[in-house]
């Protein structure tokens, strides 16, 4: 039988420039499941999804028990070529990930038919912030790490970005999400939280 996706991580910690940014963290996510990472700013949430990510060097257990190829990854940095148009980025990204989604279905799902030969350079913060959510949408990966996936965006594209998660979620993918948001993230019954203090 197949095993589940599923992480385990057991007595995480971590440490830049001799510094503790968070330990001894505990916690389990399964497939199916969104687990929201709650705490002030520089409380290291965002080293925390660099962790889980392979990016940064960490002490204790990550243990993923079913293994996989890629992780779906937002971040504060969104990695754009400012002289691409829009066009240009979700071709490269498609051909990248051999995606089967067509350029047409990504343009209809985000809403973005009269911004596709603008270049990038010329879009606002929110824009910009979609794009990585379009190149997330062509890649096929069962684990999604977004952090601050919310921020800068609209009320109508935190609508957008909060169907995808749930769809995704109900198609037996893993999200985890950091936020500052107080308060109901998103509802959706398959979550969890983890608040680092």
């Amino acid at each position: 039988m197949k095993k589940k996706l599923s992480l385990t991580v057991t007595k995480l910690s971590c440490k830049r420039n001799s510094i503790d940014i968070f330990n001894c963290l505990f916690f389990k996510v399964l497939e199916g499941q969104l687990l929201i990472i709650k705490g002030k700013n520089g409380k290291g949430k965002t080293t925390l999804l660099h962790c889980l990510a392979g990016i940064l060097p960490y002490e204790g257990s990550i243990k993923w028990q079913q293994k996989f190829d890629k992780i779906g990854y937002v971040g504060h940095k969104f990695g754009l070529k400012e002289n691409e148009t829009v066009f240009d980025f979700i071709r490269f990204w498609k051909e990248i990930y051999d995606s089967t989604v067509s350029i047409e279905q990504a343009v209809k799902f985000f809403s973005i038919a009269k911004l596709l030969f603008s270049p990038i350079a010329f879009l606002s913060y929110g824009q910009k912030k979609k794009l990585t959510f379009i190149r997330l949408y062509l890649l096929n990966s069962k684990v999604w790490l977004l952090d601050e996936p919310f921020s800068g965006l609209d009320e109508q594209n935190r609508k957008l970005i909060y169907n995808m998660i749930k769809s995704h979620i109900n198609k037996k993918g893993m999200v985890i999400l950091s936020t500052h948001e107080k308060g109901e993230v998103l509802n959706i019954k398959n979550k969890k939280e983890l608040i680092i203090a």
